[in-house]
């Protein structure tokens, strides 16, 4: 673990801590920054998830700008037309 120095308003800190207080929590404002910052990491946070349900998941984890990146372009015509097309078919049955 690294340690670390932050600077906090001091009315601020005084609110977390008697919200700790009143909520019965026994955890430290490092756990709780601790906690914040692992939740900030997605990649850590779904890493751990994994180890923790014993699922393999295949080492690093792929962002959703990578998914979008890797999609194929579009073959055909764009879905709202085909849509539009299907609508306009109907309506000439009725």
């Amino acid at each position: 673990m690294k340690k670390l120095t932050l600077s906090v308003r001091e009315e601020a800190l005084r609110r977390v801590r008697a919200v700790l207080g009143r909520s019965g929590l026994k955890t430290s404002i490092s756990e709780l920054f601790d906690d914040y910052i692992a939740l900030l990491d997605g990649e850590g946070l779904a890493e751990e998830l994994c180890r923790e349900l014993g699922v393999d998941c295949g080492g690093r984890i792929t962002t959703p700008e990578e998914v979008k990146a890797k999609r194929p372009a579009s073959l055909g015509a764009p879905t709202s037309e085909l849509v539009r097309e299907l609508r306009r078919a109907r309506e000439s049955r009725l």
